[in-house]
This record gives C-alpha cells, sequence and structure tokens, in this order.
C-alpha cells in the first residue's frame, strides 16, 4: 500500500477518495487545502484537511509517499503542480477500477479517470489529466496535460486535444479534429472542425464565440 496525499478539497478529491476506497492500492494519509485555513481539521469522506498547502513539506514530506493535485481550475491545477514538483514530491495517478483501459493505452502522472470511463487502444493520455465518468476516449487520441474531460464526452479516433482544454458534459468531437490549447468546448457541443488555442465553442455543430 502507498501513502497518498490528496491536494484540493472539492468534488475531484471526493472522486479520488471514492476510487481509493474500492482499489485499495493506496492508504490516504489526508488532505491539503489550497485556500483557507478555516477549514483544516474538517472531514472530507472520512478525511481530515490536515494543513493548507504552504505547510505540505512539514504535514507531508516528499519521501513519504505519493501526492495527487485534485482540483477543477486547470490553470490553478498547474500552478500547483509546478509548485510540487519543485518541491520534488512524486506523483499518483487514480483510476476507478470500473474504467476499461485498453492494454496499449499510454498514461502520464496525476491522473483522475472516473468510474465508467473507455480508453481504447493506442490513446495517449498527457500527465494531470481527469476524465469524468461515463466519458469515451477513442483510439489513438492524444490528449494533452492538464485537459478535463467532463461526463459523458465522446471524441473519435485520431482526435488530438492541446493542453489545458476543457470538454464539457456530452461534448462529441468527431474523429481527425486537432483542439488547440486552452480551448473551451461547451456542453453538448457537436465538434465538426479544429479548434484554434483560447477558443471557445459551443453548440450543434459547434461554434466559436471567444478567442
Amino acid at each position: 500500500m502507498i501513502n497518498l496525499c490528496i491536494v484540493g478539497t472539492g468534488s475531484q478529491a471526493r472522486y479520488v477518495i471514492e476510487a481509493v476506497g474500492v482499489s485499495n492500492n493506496f492508504t490516504i494519509s489526508g488532505i491539503v487545502d489550497l485556500e483557507d485555513s478555516k477549514r483544516i481539521g474538517k472531514d472530507i469522506n472520512g478525511y481530515k484537511i490536515k494543513c493548507l498547502l504552504d505547510d505540505v513539506e512539514n504535514y507531508f514530506p516528499p519521501s513519504q509517499g505519493h501526492i495527487i493535485v485534485a482540483y477543477g481550475d486547470n490553470k490553478k491545477k498547474k500552478e500547483v503542480v509546478e509548485y510540487l514538483e519543485r518541491l520534488g514530491y512524486s506523483f499518483a495517478s487514480i483510476i476507478h477500477p470500473s474504467a476499461y483501459i485498453a492494454k496499449y493505452v499510454a498514461m502520464g502522472k496525476g491522473c483522475i479517470v472516473n468510474p465508467n470511463v473507455t480508453i481504447l487502444p493506442n490513446a495517449k493520455i498527457g500527465n494531470h489529466v481527469i476524465i469524468h465518468s461515463g466519458s469515451v476516449i477513442e483510439h489513438d487520441n492524444d490528449i494533452g496535460d492538464y485537459v478535463n474531460v467532463a461526463p459523458g464526452v465522446s471524441t473519435g479516433g485520431n482526435v488530438k486535444v492541446g493542453e489545458g482544454t476543457y470538454l464539457y458534459t456530452g461534448a462529441i468531437v468527431i474523429p481527425k479534429i486537432n483542439i488547440g490549447k486552452w480551448a473551451v468546448v461547451g456542453a453538448g457541443a457537436v465538434i465538426r472542425e479544429d479548434i484554434n488555442n483560447h477558443e471557445t465553442i459551443v453548440g450543434v455543430p459547434g461554434r466559436s464565440i471567444k478567442h
């Protein structure tokens, strides 16, 4: 059993707690809050918030185990990860046992994969990606670092998604589409054309509303 420290106190932290509880690969040592010292000592689904991020080395030294950043804001998440990397932490990926991950999938560090996710052969999943429940990542996808894939998203084969992009609930991406970095795909959107960096796309078919 590997000791695990969770950074973040919201829904993503609860996803990690749930997955660890049914997989038995890790022992959760506690939770680190990013924002509010008043939450220290409070309980998140059976585990205590121990400290703020700036005190993490004293509570959970890098040599003690693995850490995971469970936080929904992609840009803030990247800042926190880079801070922890400078301190020398190793990152765990947490995968719910009900997820199906094909044999020839490459997955980076610090990922969270929720229940009933399907990831098919030769997909590449970057570092610190979250894939929410019921999403399908088809064959030969290339999902960049810090991407957030909301529930029920479906990507066709050979889709590329750039760093930091957020695919909202139920979005559909047809095969061979390239989505840029730090883009946003709205809930239920159907993506039939490539998306530029920092672009926001909504609707059926998808249309740009913001750069």
